[in-house]
């Protein structure tokens, strides 16, 4: 009781921005229970998804059978999804509101229609969790059904720019992240296509046409086809850049799920939640869950034709020429946006003219818990079986599949003379690792590197070896200057995962480490964090010592 209490207290206490919050998390995790109960499964999971956004209950097998399909895009709230349930609830109430007699006569159902719409979509962002390709949707889409107020165009790149503005003045971090720039890249090629459509069609107005039904399904057809075909190669640059693998077979997943999203699963999305304050929302989720088997099984069968192609990583002037010139090609409406099309055969070119980059030699995650040493053939980590999402990562970033495994020794005491034994054992390329010691192995070039876990080791360490990485979490101190490379868990909480490159200075002469860290500063506010000591309750200067 007195536990209830303190915690009514606190709720009375709270803001209304936080009030709202909670019973926004609660509205929106009883919705997603009732959607996963009335489907269930990977169906029921992707079903929540596509209303709340909540992607946690989705299996990793599901999620990975999306992306190698190319389908990933559709856990995403974004324009497809918003654009489909604002224009099924326009489309619906503007057909019911004209049954009425004398209302389409007196007043303009279509802005009546668009209110709801508006209140719609305010309710659906609402409960989606509000990611960057969800507010970005939004922002167009209200642009565009306030548009309708005043009987204006509704789709444009001013739109685009406009809803770009508002979640860099609110979120400024998003930039940097691949959700807006794809979101962003697709939706700009989109409406610019869309765009030179209209007015080649305003062109061809003049000569009369009667194209009747199969006029009608080929324009659907062509019209699934050129927005799968734009908005893929829209966003090829940044899904190598950001995931260094793209989808073989995509093209065709899209074409085949475009039409199943947009009859099946969205509309029908739109009447459950509509139904749902009743508890009629039953037989709608059952045809959305139809539409979303189907196209797991679309998924499924491109998946397994292992179709993806393995980019590696992206130069920063390849990355640079490509998304620069496919703003110009949208943007510029004269023969000036050839000069996008130019940037972009020039940086495709120097992707594959140029030499693959230099691999770095060593590899540490950003726990301190996985380190690679980065071969020609393989990469040998630390661990038996490394964590499967950061060293996927590793390989496609690499283009390197193979692993090697460390060689299990016989335990010792956890004694100088255990540890000098434990550090002879470190061979080239593979990792040797005894347990209640750590593990040792050497670089391609020469480097001893030791990974330990007690940081009581490290005073003896220092010195024998080029390369400590402390997985502790206890603080440690660093060597002597001239001594060993000591990299540990405050260190990486600053810096990012690191990468060791070998830097030749003179000719002849050994190697010297460069390490090459994820954040070169933590200036920026969304950084900022990484350098707060709970100790202290302070943050830290910039550059000082951790």
């Amino acid at each position: 009781a007195p536990v209830d209490a303190g915690a009514v207290t606190d709720r009375s206490q709270a803001s209304l921005p936080a009030k709202a919050a909670a019973y926004l998390a609660l509205v929106r995790e009883a919705i997603g229970n009732r959607i996963r109960t009335a489907i269930g499964g990977d169906t029921g999971a992707i079903a929540a998804a596509l209303v709340t956004g909540e992607e946690r209950a989705i299996s990793r097998e599901a999620v990975e059978m999306l992306r190698a399909a190319g389908l990933s895009h559709v856990l995403a709230i974004s324009g497809l999804n918003m654009v489909l349930a604002a224009g099924t609830f326009l489309i619906g109430a503007r057909t019911l509101l004209s049954f009425v007699p004398g209302l389409a006569e007196r007043y303009s159902v279509k802005k009546i229609a668009a209110v709801g719409a508006l209140l719609m979509v305010f309710f659906y962002i609402l409960i989606s969790g509000g990611a960057v390709s969800a507010l970005r949707s939004w922002i167009m889409i209200s642009i565009m059904l306030v548009a309708l107020f005043f009987d204006r165009v509704s789709i444009s790149l001013r739109n685009v720019a406009l809803a770009a503005l508002v979640i860099l003045a609110w979120t400024p971090s998003a930039a940097a992240g691949p959700g807006f720039q794809m979101s962003f890249a697709a939706t700009l090629a989109l409406v610019a296509g869309y765009s030179r459509w209209r007015d080649h069609r305003r062109k061809d107005r003049e000569t009369p046409r009667n194209r009747g039904g199969a006029g009608v399904v080929s324009g659907l057809a062509i019209g699934t086809v050129a927005t799968s075909v734009i908005g893929g190669l829209a966003t090829a640059v940044y899904a190598a850049a950001h995931f260094n693998r793209l989808p073989g077979y995509g093209l065709a997943a899209n074409v085949l799920t475009t039409p199943l999203i947009s009859v099946l699963i969205m509309p029908f999305a739109l009447f459950a939640m509509l139904l749902m304050p009743f508890g009629l929302e039953y037989y709608p989720l059952v045809v959305m869950g139809q539409g979303l088997d189907w196209m797991l099984a679309v998924a499924r069968y491109v998946a397994s034709l292992d179709g993806e192609w393995t980019t590696g990583r992206m130069g920063d002037v390849q990355f640079f020429l490509i998304a620069f010139g496919g703003i110009l090609l949208c943007v510029l409406r004269t023969r000036l946006a050839l000069v996008g099309a130019g940037l972009i055969a020039l940086g495709a070119s120097a992707i594959v003219l140029e030499p693959r980059k230099e691999r770095p030699s060593i590899a540490i995650s950003e726990d301190a818990q996985l380190v690679g040493l980065v071969a020609a053939d393989a990469i040998a980590t630390n661990r038996s079986r490394p964590p499967e999402f950061i060293f996927s990562q590793w390989q496609r970033a690499l283009a390197i599949a193979a692993h090697k495994a460390p060689v299990d020794l016989a335990a010792e005491p956890d004694t100088a003379a255990g540890t000098s034994a434990f550090l002879t054992s470190a061979r080239a390329g593979v990792f040797a690792c005894r347990k209640g010691t750590g593990c040792a192995g050497r670089s391609r070039e020469g480097w001893t590197v030791a990974v330990i876990e007690k940081a009581e080791s490290l005073s003896f360490l220092c010195g024998r070896v080029d390369l400590v990485v402390v997985a502790s979490r206890r603080p440690s101190a660093g060597c002597p200057p001239g001594g060993s490379l000591v990299i540990s868990t405050e260190t990486l909480r600053r810096t990012g995962a690191v990468e060791i490159h070998a830097e030749q200075e003179q000719p002849g002469a050994a190697p010297r480490m460069r390490v090459v860290s994820s954040f070169s500063s933590t200036e920026r506010p969304w950084q900022r964090h990484r350098r707060y000591d709970w100790r202290t309750g302070s943050f830290m200067p910039q550059g000082s010592p951790p």
